[in-house]
């Protein structure tokens, strides 16, 4: 090979390296972008409403600014789709007794079985909010990638857990309190339009006490729900026009 085929060489692989590392660069800056898969967003609105997180309530819509707005504030965050549903509240038997909306939609979501089940959603997860100052050891936010508004979220706080349910108690009224058992903390719960807040502290088997907050959202769990039924049904229907072409 020549000097100059050399060269040549040398130029073509240096513009190859450039291109790829450029490639490179436009994916990870435009993956968190790629990542809402929302199908139809509703109509965002600054009127906050019911139970909020951060400022994020029942009129919340997800997008890609939104994402970008909490990864500042909480940290980077993970994200999955298709991600089962699950709105027990510490057991079957306390939810179906004490929460019976929820476990009505629970059971609507899910196989009378228990099989999993994989839903149409987008799940933004929190691990490093306490690296920025924030009181919380996990942060869980769970939105329907039909419209893009939130179904339900987990927090678990890391500081007193009393300190909480002062603050909520000074914003949202007295709650209803359920004893579990002698052992733990009794259970309290808000309910108000159209949104349930449950508080629960409870000893986990390393001796830890456990402590979390759960906010359901539930005209947008009832609509995700008829949503589904929707979408099984016109499945359903493709199924037999697909069959009645066949023959």
């Amino acid at each position: 090979m020549t000097p100059v085929q050399q060269r040549n060489l040398i130029l073509a692989l240096a513009a190859v390296g450039f291109l790829i590392v450029v490639i490179a660069t436009g994916i990870a800056l435009t993956r968190s972008q790629r990542d809402i898969q929302i199908t139809a967003p509703a109509e965002t609105t600054s009127s906050p409403t019911g139970f909020s997180f951060f400022e994020l309530d029942q009129t919340t819509v997800l997008t890609r600014d939104l994402r970008k707005s909490l990864a500042q504030l909480l940290g980077s965050d993970a994200i999955a789709h298709a991600t089962p549903i699950d709105l027990t509240v510490i057991n079957r038997q306390f939810t179906q007794t004490h929460l019976p909306v929820l476990d009505e939609l629970n059971r609507r979501l899910n196989p009378p079985m228990g099989e999993r089940k994989e839903h149409d959603t987008t799940r933004l997860t929190y691990h490093r909010a306490q690296r920025h100052d924030m009181p919380f050891r996990y942060i869980e936010l769970v939105f329907s990638n039909t419209t893009g508004r939130p179904l339900y979220f987990v927090i678990n706080p890391s500081e007193n857990f009393e300190n909480n349910i002062a603050t909520l108690k000074a914003k949202h009224g007295a709650p209803r309190m359920v004893s579990t058992s002698a052992q733990a903390p009794p259970v309290h719960i808000w309910e108000r339009e159209g949104g349930i807040l449950v508080a629960t502290a409870f000893p986990r088997r390393s001796g830890r006490q456990s402590q979390e907050l759960h906010i359901f959202f539930i005209e947008n769990l009832k609509e995700f729900v008829k949503s589904e039924h929707r979408s099984l049904s016109e499945k359903k229907g493709n199924t037999r026009n697909a069959g009645r072409r066949a023959f």
